[in-house]
Parts: structure tokens; C-alpha cells; sequence
């Protein structure tokens, strides 16, 4: 086994390289589907290098209860839970398939989670390939604390951006034929600046869920790092934003979430 951090990722870039074509096929009870349950455990169902992309964004654990990881859990509960998704997700990624995840910092709890996150995603054999900012521009969001107010003791500093953290599996090129790629050059062009500027999701209240992205973040994930008919994953689906833009961008489609509420909204809106 690896000892040092290089050692780790030559070990698993060659194990990746050794099993490329070991591949199985989803089960179609499995396809354009939502499911409840939850993911660790859905996810071992799935067979390795089976799945092109997967796109979520894992509850940010500011103490609110999440259904997924018990009832305010602790940050090291919750991070133990997340890497045992995630190495589920990469063992079912195909070889050079990608994992990308929106990630916001815990501004409260002086959490890096997006560091964290990202060197855990790595540890697993990941390559990391990209960082995006996706600015919200929702500079004038309203805050309840601001720290230390008007003094240098201790300031709260505003986050009105997220992270968008993109990994690869084994090799940072992905097969797919010409004719399955539907980026316009003018988004190419737009969307390899590592800056996107998007306004944040309006429709949270409506469907009754306080963490969403917007449609437009999964359309560009979606559209950059995968080709059509590609299957697309997302195992914190929520009220089903990743599987909706992956049915309307011709992708296949997998959506995981324990809540029942929340999957019964992204099975009406994905269809």
C-alpha cells in the first residue's frame, strides 16, 4: 500500500489504468431514475467505471438538521460520512470520468471544506483539475452577525461566492464521439474562465429547500465535462436540479437523496 502522498497517487492512477476496461453496465432499474435512500449504501448497488460524470453539492453541515447525516452531527462525523460517498463515487466513475463538487466554506465554524473536501476526494486517487468561483453577486445578502463590528478583534468576513471543485479518474482526457459534444464555441470560450457569474437559485422557499443550486451551474457543468448521452450521477440530489438539466441536455440520469420530500419534487420537476 501507498506511504507517502506521491505513492498514492501513482497506486492508484495504475490501479485505475489496470481496471479501465472492467467496466459493468448500470441496471436499468437504475437509469433516469430517483432514488431514495441512502447514498453510501445505493451507490455499492452500482457497478464500477460505470457512470461519465458526477455533480453534487453535499450539505454544508452549518448545524442545521440534515436528514443525511443525523441531527446537527458533528464535523467529524460528517466528513467520515462524506468520504465513504465518496469513494463510492469514484470506484463507480468510469476512467476518465469526473467528479465535481459545489462546495461552500463554513464561514461560522472556520471549516475549510472546500480544502478539506478536495484533499480527501484526492486521497481516494483523483486527479484535481480545476477550481472554479462561482460569484453570486448577491453582495448586498443580508447578515444577521458581523463579528466584531467595526474593529479589527474578530470581523466576520462575507462569503458571496462558492467553490466549484473539479476532479478525474485516471486519465484527465474523456472519450466520447464528435457528434455526441453540443458546447457552442461562445460557451467554450466563456465557460473555461474559471469565473462564472451566476445569480443565485430564487426558487429555494418554493421548494422548500434551503441549500439549491441554480439550473444554469448544472447546465455548464453538464454541457463542459460530459457528452451527450453520457450518464450523469448526483448522489445529494435534492429537489433533483442536476437530474432535470441532465434529461433537457440529453444526458442519462441517476439521482440519489434521503429525503422522501425531496425526491418526490425532483421526480415532478425531472419529468
Amino acid at each position: 500500500m501507498p506511504k507517502t502522498e506521491a505513492d498514492n497517487y501513482f497506486f492508484y492512477a495504475k490501479t485505475f489504468e489496470k481496471n479501465r476496461n472492467n467496466g459493468g453496465k448500470i441496471p436499468k432499474r437504475f437509469v433516469d431514475k430517483i432514488i431514495c435512500g441512502d447514498s453510501e449504501e445505493i451507490l455499492k448497488r452500482i457497478p464500477s467505471y460505470s457512470v461519465d460524470l458526477i455533480f453534487t453539492s453535499p450539505p454544508y453541515n452549518f448545524g442545521m438538521e440534515w436528514a443525511d447525516f443525523g441531527q446537527k452531527s458533528g464535523w467529524e462525523d460528517y466528513f467520515r460520512k462524506l468520504k465513504k460517498i465518496f469513494r463510492q463515487c469514484v470506484r463507480i466513475l468510469k476512467h476518465g470520468g469526473r467528479l465535481v463538487v459545489n462546495i461552500q466554506p463554513s464561514f461560522s465554524d472556520y471549516i475549510p471544506s472546500h480544502h478539506i473536501i478536495s484533499n480527501m476526494i484526492m486521497n481516494l486517487g483523483m486527479i484535481h483539475r480545476n477550481e472554479i468561483v462561482w460569484d453570486k453577486n448577491n453582495y448586498n445578502a443580508k447578515y444577521t452577525s458581523w463579528g466584531s463590528w467595526n474593529s479589527p478583534s474578530c470581523p466576520y468576513l462575507k462569503y458571496t461566492w462558492e467553490f466549484v471543485e473539479v476532479f478525474s479518474k485516471g486519465n484527465i482526457k474523456k472519450k466520447g464521439e464528435r457528434k455526441n459534444i453540443d458546447l457552442t464555441a461562445e460557451e467554450f470560450k466563456e465557460w473555461v474562465v474559471g469565473w462564472w457569474s451566476i445569480a443565485p437559485e430564487r426558487r429555494m422557499k418554493e421548494l422548500n429547500h434551503d441549500a439549491m443550486f441554480p439550473e444554469e451551474l448544472a447546465k455548464r457543468v453538464i454541457k463542459l465535462f460530459s457528452f451527450k448521452s453520457d450518464v450523469v450521477l448526483d448522489p445529494f440530489n435534492g429537489v433533483g436540479t442536476t437530474t432535470k438539466m441532465a434529461k433537457e441536455l440529453g444526458r442519462k440520469y441517476i439521482g440519489i437523496d434521503i429525503n422522501q420530500e425531496y425526491c418526490q419534487k425532483a421526480v415532478k420537476r425531472t419529468n
